[in-house]
């Protein structure tokens, strides 16, 4: 079959008919390359779009500090203002003052294992996780955008996450703490921390609205959360398992009783949004001390909370339910120190059942 064949008028390549299309051949990077379409023109811009794209891979990818702050500027307004905030932490404490001036291209294996060598020391192993996981996701979205990028990052494994420490109260040292919070206005708050392991963000979104006390009953419908702006607001809970309903224990119900009105919410803060958390954990800190109590955040109330029940033998599921846990797994995963004692009562009671099975052991005179 005869084939048709164009020269010298398309950039250095050839054009030439294969059956019922043609094909341009032109070298690209010292290579030949080969592009088909139904005719010579269509072939020809597919040819140029290839050289577009290879010069622009020739260009400088831009350094991580600008890449950066381009993508936090694109996900701040797909992102909730925690987690962007978040974000925003990660890139600028921890990856840019150590890989900033690097270029996309010019990744390799050992500046991610700088980078995580700067955190070693400094964060646990599960902030310098999500480190390593913000920096791979800003990469992959550079990808994306058409730019060079070394894919280094995928090559080191991220650092291990560090096992959570689960610090607690003594059953004497909540002791202690209701009976020194009595009166104070922040009073209920430590106690519905303490008995059914509410979260501060919970506490401060608080609403009368959501307690009915004839009934003794509370709703957890929001989370008090801060914009990007700084201002306070109150957001829906992550997940479903969050929205959730609690019976009152009484030393909660008189506690809720004793807490004054100032408003919608509970503990307002200025201008009656919800108190800012660096107030409220200042007003934790002083009933802290004035209650002897160590030095101990007051997340761990909330852990305080789900050991106690735990140990007092209530059912893991049900537990889960009062934190507002999305899976049980999250609630066996960080209180499984808590469920050894009853590995052991298990263990007893097989024992006790299958007693009766055991066979009799025959015994001398001298009781052997």
């Amino acid at each position: 079959m005869a084939r048709s064949r164009t020269r010298g008028r398309f950039g250095g390549g050839t054009a030439r008919k294969r059956g019922d299309r043609w094909e341009f051949r032109f070298r690209l990077d010292g290579a030949q390359r080969s592009v088909y379409g139904r005719t010579v023109a269509e072939t020809r811009v597919k040819a140029d779009a290839a050289r577009a794209e290879w010069r622009q891979r020739l260009a400088p990818s831009p350094t991580l500090r600008r890449w950066l702050d381009e993508w936090l500027a694109m996900r701040q307004g797909t992102l909730r203002a925690q987690t962007w905030l978040a974000y925003n932490m990660y890139v600028h404490r921890h990856i840019i003052p150590v890989l900033g001036d690097v270029r996309l291209a010019a990744l390799t294996p050992d500046y991610i294992e700088r980078l995580h060598g700067s955190m070693r020391h400094k964060v646990s192993g599960t902030t310098a996780q999500h480190a390593h996981c913000v920096l791979a996701s800003a990469l992959r979205s550079a990808v994306r955008h058409g730019h060079l990028v070394s894919p280094a990052v995928h090559d080191v494994p991220p650092p291990r996450r560090s096992s959570p420490l689960v610090e607690t109260l003594s059953r004497d040292e909540i002791s202690r703490l209701i009976t020194s919070a009595r009166g104070d206005p922040l009073e209920a708050a430590y106690v519905l921390a303490a008995t059914l392991g509410m979260r501060q963000g919970e506490l401060r979104a608080l609403r009368w609205n959501a307690i009915q006390l004839e009934e003794r009953r509370l709703v957890v419908r929001g989370n008090a959360t801060r914009t990007i702006g700084n201002q306070q607001v109150i957001s829906l809970p992550k997940t479903r398992a969050g929205h959730r309903s609690l019976r009152l224990p009484d030393v909660a119900v008189d506690a809720l009783r004793r807490t004054p009105r100032q408003g919608d919410l509970l503990w307002p803060g200025p201008g009656g949004d919800p108190i800012p958390a660096s107030s409220f954990c200042k007003r934790w800190i002083s009933m802290r001390r004035r209650a002897g109590i160590r030095p101990i955040n007051f997340h761990a109330l909330r852990h305080t909370a789900a050991t106690l029940a735990l140990e007092d033998g209530i059912p893991p599921h049900v537990v889960s339910a009062m934190l507002g846990h999305a899976s049980i797994g999250t609630t066996l995963g960080l209180y499984a120190h808590v469920t050894h004692p009853s590995i052991d009562n298990l263990i007893e009671a097989i024992n006790a059942r299958y007693s009766a099975h055991r066979p009799l052991r025959l015994v001398d005179g001298k009781g052997k």
